[in-house]
């Protein structure tokens, strides 16, 4: 019974850093935007979702005030469309740069973000972070079906599986859809889609706004299945592993985007059953980094289109090759 709960809620890790791997994809794999902001998306949503639906007057070292009690539902809503307007406020200043200048803004965006949350305790309990996040239909469950018993956390999964699915296809679908094509086009080469008259700003923006909407939503899945959020859970780290899932999957491949995920968690959470007393077994954290940063470089070396490569991007190589 302990091995089905573990698989059940390494699923729902797995199922919700996919949809950090799909926002992610769709700035770089779609657009070719260098986003290192993701972790700072992920704790907006995550925040916002919490200090709507918990009261306020909690903590022990930190007093939080603003709490508003308000349903799951619209609080895991507030964290979708506010991650999308930080999102597109981030991009608004940044849609013009390109390169290792995209990246170092988005970085320090994220930074910025987490250090508010972090000496904000009127309204997010500062280092404290915020506790006793509710679940929604937790007083539904255990459930009874004629003989088979359905557990809260087997629930979750299904919801968040669900939320998966429903994202995946409206993701792939803007993908191949012609706002999907001109995003294709402005990761090629700008110049290209400016000419014709598209406004490619205003798509970067839309892009950028929809990545870091589906990270906020995933933030509020993540609040409120583990009871509790705080400062550390959303370091640039996070931003890195869905970074690699992404690279190992195949950059424009959302079906590669969620292969990556299921790797990159997968060696996080077998790791953790590595005694901490073998050798080595107290720089588990290090060691994880390592593992997946050369899984990186092997996949870059023999496939670098990734496990489920765009096919876009695999014509264009050929092609220039072929001139």
């Amino acid at each position: 019974m302990a091995y089905e709960t573990l698989l059940v809620t390494v699923g729902i890790i797995v199922a919700i850093y996919s949809m950090l791997a799909i926002g992610m994809n769709m700035h770089w794999g779609d657009t070719g935007l260098l986003n290192f902001a993701h972790a700072g998306f992920f704790a907006v949503g995550a925040y916002t979702s919490a200090i709507l639906t918990t009261p306020g007057g909690s903590g022990l070292l930190a007093e939080r005030v603003v709490g508003f009690e308000l349903p799951v539902v619209v609080g895991l809503v507030a964290a979708t469309v506010l991650a999308g307007v930080v999102g597109v406020l981030i991009a608004l200043t940044s849609v013009r740069l390109e390169g290792d200048y995209l990246a170092m803004v988005t970085l320090s965006s994220a930074e910025f973000i987490r250090l508010v949350i972090t000496n904000e305790s009127w309204l997010t309990a500062g280092a404290q972070g915020i506790n006793e996040i509710p679940r929604p239909a937790s007083g539904a469950f255990p459930l009874d079906l004629g003989g088979f018993v359905v557990g809260y956390d087997l629930f979750y999964l299904l919801v968040v599986l669900a939320l998966l699915g429903g994202c995946f296809a409206v993701f792939r679908q803007l993908s191949t859809s012609p706002f999907g094509r001109v995003l294709h086009a402005i990761r090629e080469d700008e110049d290209v889609p400016r000419a014709l008259g598209k406004r490619t700003s205003l798509f970067k923006l839309k892009s950028f706004g929809l990545g870091a909407a589906i990270a906020g939503l995933a933030g509020g899945l993540w609040a409120h299945f583990f009871f509790a959020i705080t400062p550390t859970q959303f370091l640039p780290s996070l931003t890195f592993s869905v970074w690699a899932a992404v690279i190992i999957g195949g950059a424009g491949s959302y079906v590669g985007a969620i292969a990556g995920t299921v790797f990159i968690v997968g060696i996080r959470q077998v790791t953790r059953f590595i005694p901490s007393d073998v050798p080595l077994g107290g720089d588990l954290p290090f060691i994880r980094l390592i593992v997946i940063g050369i899984a990186l470089i092997v996949v870059l070396y023999y496939r670098p289109e990734g496990l489920f490569g765009d096919r876009e991007r695999l014509v264009a190589g050929q092609s220039m090759e072929g001139e």
